[in-house]
Order: structure tokens, then C-alpha cells, then sequence
């Protein structure tokens, strides 16, 4: 994916297949300032300083996605799993392990 805005249009056929499947999903992080991600990296959240490592999210190519149920923070009905595969489909880049939440173009 080459811009922000092909990478909006793949998240938003992403969280449309999400709704249809009956998930309540909240987008975090959608965009990080160097500031933020390098307070995130300090505070040990996150692998990117902001500064020689630059992160997805400070172009706005980079969203956390969390599910939940009954008012709590859960895993998504379908699994991660499920969830990356559907992003690999639209293009997206491969997940990352330790960052199940992390979905980046």
C-alpha cells in the first residue's frame, strides 16, 4: 500500500466485513504523533522510538483495533487470527505476533 488513503479505503472494507460479522470494534491509535510514540516506547508499549524507528501509525498507516462485548475489552468473536488473514486478503501487511491488535498498510 502506497498512501494513507489506499490504506483507509482497505481498513474500511476491513471493519465493514467486522460489522457484518456481528464484532463491536474500537479503533485506537489511529495516527501518532513522534511525541506520543516515543512516550509509548518509554513507557516500554511499543518497539518504535518515534525517532530511529519510525512507526506505521506516524504516517496514518497504522490502526489498533480492539473488540468488545458487554461493555468489556475482549478477544473478537471470529479470533485474530481470522481478523489477519482478512487483512492479508485486502493487502495489508503480515501481523505482528506480539501486537495482535496492530493492523498496518
Amino acid at each position: 500500500m502506497n498512501s494513507r488513503l489506499e490504506f483507509n479505503e482497505k481498513l474500511l472494507i476491513l471493519l465493514v466485513e467486522m460489522s457484518n460479522a456481528g464484532e463491536h470494534w474500537l479503533l485506537d491509535y489511529c495516527k501518532r504523533s513522534d511525541e506520543e510514540q516515543e512516550r509509548l516506547f518509554k513507557a516500554g508499549k511499543s518497539k518504535c522510538d518515534g525517532k530511529a524507528i519510525i512507526s506505521y501509525h506516524q504516517f496514518g498507516r497504522a490502526v489498533d483495533i480492539y473488540f468488545q462485548r458487554a461493555g468489556m475489552l475482549t478477544d473478537p468473536i471470529m479470533g485474530w487470527n481470522h481478523w489477519h488473514d482478512e487483512w492479508d486478503k485486502v493487502g495489508g501487511h503480515k501481523r505482528i505476533d506480539w501486537d495482535l491488535g496492530h493492523f498496518e498498510g
